[in-house]
């Protein structure tokens, strides 16, 4: 039954909510930054670190670049792609990408450790805590990650 599934309590049901909002929303702006990300690349290859064979070169022929460009912002982590967003387009707010770094961190927490905080999360949480989102801090999450997509595709 529902009340077996969260523990016969709500704020456990409600908390899965805010989290599954926060988890849909970062896996579309992460996608969105790749995109970004790979726009770049595409012009400026010089900044594509990237390493080819002879044979891929020959394969891809007009497509190298794009290709190339598609798959070095697939590999790079999240936080790299941050960093090279930083690097590359000047004049990004870096409260905002202070509190994308911090979403990312809650994201990895929730994913990779079960929804306990780890010290990434410190002094917000206490290391092993439960991790507990405000419906709030979503819509905020959500409203910066809006200000530093428009902010990034005015540069692209």
């Amino acid at each position: 039954t529902i009340e077996q599934l969260y523990d016969k309590s709500y704020e456990n049901y409600s908390n899965h909510i805010t989290i599954s909002s926060l988890l849909l929303g970062f896996s579309h702006f992460e996608d969105f930054i790749t995109k970004a990300v790979t726009k770049i690349l595409i012009a400026f290859p010089d900044k594509n670190e990237c390493k080819v064979n002879l044979k891929t070169i020959k394969e891809k022929g007009d497509d190298l670049i794009p290709s190339l460009a598609a798959e070095q912002a697939r590999r790079l982590t999240f936080a790299d792609k941050v960093k090279f967003l930083e690097k590359n387009l000047k004049g990004l707010s870096p409260e905002i990408l202070k509190n994308i770094k911090t979403a990312n961190d809650i994201r990895n927490c929730l994913m990779h450790h079960n929804g306990l905080a780890d010290q990434r999360l410190e002094p917000k949480y206490v290391i092993g805590q439960k991790i507990i989102i405000k419906s709030s801090e979503v819509h905020d999450f959500g409203l910066q990650a809006r200000q530093l997509a428009r902010d990034i595709w005015s540069r692209i």
